[in-house]
């Protein structure tokens, strides 16, 4: 309004001089004032009116731009002086209004949390707590939320009609207001805004003075923000630094109680002492640290120590039990009062050192423990009957006395003594073992030899040795056993030709039983066909006696058979066959018999076992003779009767067992079962059993008997499986 009513007065001030412009000109040329002249003299006034305007204008943005400018020189200066961020922010707010830059300027900061936490003036006075108090609710004005949202300045160029919630309302009479976000690298730290005139509300450098000072704001705040962390992490990294002295004086501690350990000239109560003497060192205060450990067998402590209210105490666990304490003591009253003056890593520093002495006492204990179970271990090896020696790198390491007498004294040509010394027929045996402890291909091995200590191989000693792998002082090694079986070579000489004598009693025993009975009946037909031909009898009872005396004859034949049988048995015929293929056999053969018999015959045969090295035939009558003997046995039984087969594989070798509900055999008989001629019935001659025996023997495999699941006998057949 103020603009038109000037421009108006400007209008007719241009007329009215132009009117007495041509009025003057007219009376010299005679011209007649004309509305066309008026109007002409009231643009050239209006246009003057324009210019003057124009100028004014630009006089005053030059002085509010050096007032700016100069407003912003000094915020610079209070970035460098400014020590928080409220001290900052309201300085360069006085600062603008100061030298009337601006009427009046509020900003608000936002905290961490990002609520609005900070608010300054300047220019407003208590005018600006309606605005805080909307701010501390989270209400924001209109141009604070456009602000906000966007990068760029917010412009209102009528508060007075677009901001009628806004408080400062009244406050911007013919003002204007510009609003911007204090944000750096995309960090929202506040807002700021500014009551500026309205002719420069929409100037684009005004804009640009009040983007750059929001700016300078943000950055003076990103300083102090950056400034915060710089201290923090300082003080963080000093207290890191100085915690992590603390802990290289607690991890030397544990260093040098480690090297006293490996110092092996030390006794255990040195140890203990100089571990006292490193503790306090580790500690904050070593001068106030005192230390003292007690056990079971007395105690120790620093020159220093005396008990005090503050101190660590922890026990000393040896073998799994309390042994005694180790204690640290505060020696002085603590400055500050605290009722425990050690921190937690101490504490901890303490209780490590605890724990580590319990181990130290433990492996002191185990190593005099050790030395005397080493001790007394080599007296029983220095004075044992049995020779021992330790191989290392094909070196005899050790000896002792016995291995000594029986190979003679270190060092020697071979292991295992001069060759010339053993037995010709052992020496290839033992050439085999010296070669396997020199390869080390070797777990345990056994042997036997003779040999000559001093070249008598007329008259050698027998030696059993052994050999097989150890560890013996952090090295692999042979330990190889001898033993002098020359007294039990002869001892089991002596029993062999005991056993065979009383073996050849029994069976001259056996032979005689059997061929008496058949003799007696040889006299006594004898003697009868004597009296008949006194008598002179007729030709049939004389014929009749021939044939019994021709049958006892041939019962004696057939028992010589037997015996020579058993006593020279023929050749296996070995090969690879399933042992089922002859049990299958046998148990045809006898099925008919044991049906007529009513015995139930039970078959189970595994169809995947391996080969085994066999002769089928000789495997068959072992089989029948089994079966024939458990019919024999549960002849006259009442009741059920049945026999089971099964084969089965175990442990390498194929099983074949024979059981039957019989009456089984009696435990005191078992060991006799299968001797030569030992019979429990009175028509057998005993050689059936001795003769299965036998067999299996050959085939490399085992026949024994034990009770049946029935309580009857059961006969197992073992034979390696190929």
């Amino acid at each position: 309004m103020r603009k038109f009513v000037i421009g108006l007065i400007s209008f007719i001030i241009g007329a009215i001089t132009c009117s007495l412009m041509f009025r003057l000109t007219a009376d010299i040329s005679g011209h007649q004032l004309t509305l066309l002249t008026l109007l002409l003299g009231g643009i050239v006034g209006l246009l003057f009116f324009q210019w003057s305007l124009r100028k004014n204008r630009i006089h005053e943005k030059l002085i509010h731009t050096n007032r700016v400018l100069d407003a912003i020189r000094n915020v610079d200066h209070l970035l460098t002086r400014a020590k928080d961020r409220r001290s900052l922010i309201q300085g360069i707010c006085d600062t603008l209004v100061a030298n009337r830059s601006y009427f009046s300027i509020w900003a608000a900061l936002l905290s961490e949390a990002d609520e609005w936490h900070t608010f300054v003036e300047a220019g407003l006075g208590d005018d600006f707590k309606p605005i805080v108090a909307r701010l501390q609710k989270g209400v924001l004005v209109a141009c604070c939320r456009k602000a906000l949202r966007q990068p760029d300045v917010v412009v209102t160029d009528e508060p007075t009609t677009l901001c009628g919630e806004c408080p400062l309302t009244t406050r911007y009479q013919d003002h204007g207001a510009i609003s911007a976000r204090i944000a750096y690298d995309g960090q929202i730290y506040g807002l700021i805004t500014l009551s500026v005139p309205k002719e420069l509300i929409y100037d684009t450098d005004e804009k640009e003075l009040v983007r750059e000072v929001a700016t300078d704001m943000a950055f003076g705040l990103r300083a102090f923000e950056l400034e915060k962390k710089r201290r923090i992490t300082k003080k963080a990294l000093q207290d890191s630094m100085q915690a992590l002295n603390e802990r290289i004086k607690e991890l030397n501690c544990l260093y040098e109680i480690s090297n006293l350990v490996e110092r092996h000239s030390l006794s255990l109560e040195a140890i203990l002492q100089g571990t006292l003497d490193l503790i306090p060192p580790a500690f904050r205060m070593p001068e106030k640290t005192g230390a003292r450990i007690t056990l079971d067998d007395g105690h120790y402590q620093t020159e220093n120590f005396k008990e005090t209210v503050w101190k660590i105490e922890n026990e000393i666990i040896v073998d799994s039990r309390p042994a005694g304490n180790l204690t640290i003591c505060w020696l002085e009253t603590t400055d500050n009062g605290a009722d425990d003056p050690f921190i937690n890593e101490e504490n901890n520093l303490i209780r490590a050192v605890a724990e580590r002495l319990g181990k130290i006492i433990e492996r002191h204990r185990a190593q005099i423990a050790l030395q005397e179970s080493e001790k007394r271990f080599r007296t029983l090896v220095e004075n044992s009957l049995t020779g021992i020696s330790i191989i290392q790198d094909n070196q005899v390491v050790y000896q002792n006395k016995e291995l000594e007498r029986l190979l003679g004294p270190l060092p020697r040509s071979d292991i295992l003594g001069d060759y010339e010394n053993i037995h010709p027929l052992d020496v290839k045996k033992v050439k085999k073992l010296s070669h396997g402890i020199i390869s080390g291909n070797i777990q345990a091995l056994d042997v036997e030899f003779r040999y000559a200590l001093k070249g008598d191989l007329e008259n050698p000693i027998w030696i059993y040795c052994r050999a097989h792998k150890i560890e013996f002082r952090q090295q692999e090694s042979i330990l190889v056993n001898m033993m002098d079986l020359t007294e039990v070579k002869a001892l089991e000489k002596l029993l062999l030709v005991q056993d065979k004598m009383a073996s050849l009693g029994r069976v001259t025993a056996g032979i005689a039983h059997e061929i008496r009975n058949p003799l007696s009946g040889i006299n006594i037909y004898l003697n009868t066909l004597e009296k008949f031909f006194d008598r002179g009898e007729r030709e049939v009872k004389v014929k009749n006696v021939f044939r019994h005396l021709q049958s006892a004859s041939a019962k004696i034949e057939s028992v010589i058979r037997r015996v020579m049988d058993f006593s020279k048995p023929g050749e296996p015929n070995f090969y690879a066959a399933s042992i089922n293929g002859p049990v299958a056999e046998a148990i045809n053969l006898t099925a008919v018999t044991l049906r007529k018999c009513n015995i139930i015959l039970e078959k189970n045969l595994s169809p995947d076992l391996p080969d085994c090295r066999l002769d089928p035939q000789l495997i068959e009558e072992v089989i029948l003779n089994l079966i024939n003997n458990a019919a024999d046995a549960m002849k006259g039984l009442q009741g059920e009767k049945k026999i089971k087969i099964a084969s089965s594989l175990a442990n390498d070798c194929v099983i074949v067992r024979v059981l039957d509900s019989g009456p089984g055999v009696p435990p005191e008989v078992r060991d006799k079962l299968f001797d030569p001629f030992f019979t429990t019935k009175p028509d057998s001659t005993g050689i059936g059993l001795s003769i299965c025996h036998r067999i299996i023997t050959d085939h490399r495999g085992t026949l024994s008997v034990q009770k049946s699941e029935w309580n009857g006998a059961e006969f197992i057949i073992s034979i390696p499986a190929i």
